[in-house]
């Protein structure tokens, strides 16, 4: 359990930042500072994962690597990798409040390979000691990656047979045609984890620890699935049989069809579930805790039959429960994990959580559905990280502005709010205050509250909208915003109900 304090939720994609996206820079540092001056002691982000095909980090290529766009030009500079000449053309000079991806993209990775192409004598030297460390995860990855370069970033399953089914001799001949991208990627991902482990490192020193975030499930189209298709439920022909996704429910009124493709837990129950093991033990390398998405998968899953439109007919499979996780703590025994168990829940589902000791979540927004809901912070438990909302939900403000006007009376009646207009933001908004005054004073060991609470911003800046693929993961702070926020209120909230503390865990 978490001793109580109190931590701001703000993806590194979010950042303010030089070079059209939030990145591993000394804007990365200075937000763990101004977050520390208003008394929160956790920094809460999203996967570091590369990103998938709509710049979602919940799809990613890989569940080890690292986001090359996160990647700080400067700190290549500071290394003297490049010159401060060879990135200046590419600071950004289009929208500072979303990141433009497609822009970003390109340059971030032309800056890579200018100091890959620069640096190519060295390379094998600079990177030796990160090859031996990661080959578990490493090797996977950047044969992967460089196949996919080979066949124009075309998914693995429509590569051609020998290479899809990694027949010999023609898979090897292959890859060692493409030694120098398989080199490049290794470079890359040297690069990324360097300068976040520097981050972090500084983050840690201020007294602030870094909460992550990982996905349940992992893309079709990623190094792990091709690299481990007996993990999965993949037929001979390495097609998927069964899909993931969530039925019915306040997000979504067909659920959602995430199409990943669901784990063989049979399969991997005989080795001990080895590659899960490696999986969650990275995790909590590079983490102080990690979040799980979609938790309750591992008590049961929702399973839908491959091609399928929606996630109207899918079935509730059983999971592999209590053992999974007691084999997690024999490797693992002091992994600070925190469950998502948001959505589709029952009493068994609970008494799962509770049998793992891991905390769950409580979320605000979701507790003014007409009942007494445990998500009303009345009904809050210590063993619980609360939250206004997620990276899933609209802002409190935008969120208040979406509800009827009964319920929102009966919102801010509960939060006892008490002056002015209930829809102003920014400096001027009260009623986002007051709801982010009940959070902190509940009994959860832990309150996150999202950046775009801490600004007041309204539903324009909402980071994700589940079920709709694009126009999402866009939102980025402006410094200037940042120098807005009212630090007062927030030191004197986290002083009062005694989250100015320690990030020492218990």
């Amino acid at each position: 359990m978490f001793n109580r304090a109190s931590g701001v939720l703000l993806n590194i994609s979010s950042l303010p930042g030089d070079f059209g996206i939030g990145d591993f820079s000394d804007y990365a540092k200075e937000f763990a500072k101004n977050i520390l001056d208003m008394g929160f002691h956790w920094w809460q982000i999203l996967p570091l994962n590369p990103v998938g095909v709509y710049n979602s980090p919940y799809d990613s290529p890989s569940a080890f690597a690292g986001n090359y766009l996160y990647i700080d030009p400067y700190g290549l500079v500071a290394d003297g990798l490049l010159t401060y000449d060879d990135v200046a053309p590419y600071i950004h000079k289009g929208q500072r409040d979303v990141v433009e991806y497609e822009n970003v993209k390109f340059n971030k990775r032309q800056l890579l390979k200018h100091a890959f192409e620069k640096n190519l004598g060295e390379i094998g030297r600079l990177i030796a000691d990160f090859e031996r460390q990661n080959a578990y995860w490493l090797d996977d990855y950047v044969s992967y990656m460089a196949l996919k370069s080979n066949y124009f970033n075309a998914p693995w399953f429509e590569w051609e047979d020998a290479i899809k089914f990694k027949r010999q001799p023609e898979y090897d001949g292959l890859l060692n045609g493409l030694s120098k991208y398989v080199l490049f990627f290794k470079f890359e991902q040297y690069l990324f984890w360097r300068q976040w482990g520097l981050l972090k490192a500084y983050v840690n020193s201020l007294g602030v620890n870094i909460m992550g975030d990982s996905p349940i499930y992992v893309s079709y189209d990623s190094a792990d699935v091709y690299h481990n298709p007996k993990c999965f439920r993949l037929d001979g022909g390495l097609n998927m049989k069964k899909v993931a996704g969530v039925p019915p429910d306040y997000f979504a009124e067909n659920g959602q069809l995430w199409n990943n493709p669901l784990y063989d837990f049979k399969a991997m129950k005989k080795d001990k579930y080895s590659w899960f093991k490696s999986r969650i033990k990275r995790l909590t390398e590079i983490y102080d805790a990690v979040r799980i998405d979609h938790f309750r998968g591992f008590y049961s899953y929702y399973s839908i039959d491959a091609g399928s439109k929606t996630a109207v007919d899918g079935v509730w499979e059983k999971g592999p429960g209590l053992s999974f996780f007691k084999e997690i703590k024999k490797q693992i025994p002091n992994a600070e994990i925190v469950a998502e168990d948001l959505g589709v829940t029952d009493d068994r589902v609970k008494a799962f959580l509770e049998k793992t000791g891991f905390p769950g979540m409580r979320v605000f927004e979701f507790g003014f559905a007409g009942n007494d809901s445990d998500h009303l912070p009345h009904n809050y438990i210590k063993n619980s990280v609360a939250y206004t909302g997620t990276h899933d939900n609209d802002t409190a403000l935008g969120w208040l502005y979406g509800l009827n006007d009964n319920v929102r009376e009966h919102v801010l009646r509960y939060c006892r709010y008490q002056g002015g207009e209930w829809g102003r933001g920014g400096l001027e908004g009260t009623s986002v205050k007051t709801i982010i005054n009940v959070l902190l004073s509940s009994v959860s060991a832990l309150a996150i509250i999202p950046v775009q609470d801490i600004c007041g911003f309204g539903g324009d800046t909402r980071m994700n909208t589940p079920g709709v693929a694009e126009n999402n993961w866009l939102f980025r702070l402006i410094k200037e915003y940042a120098s807005g926020i009212d630090k007062a209120f927030f030191v004197e909230a986290n002083n009062v109900y005694h989250r100015n503390n320690s990030v020492r865990k218990i």
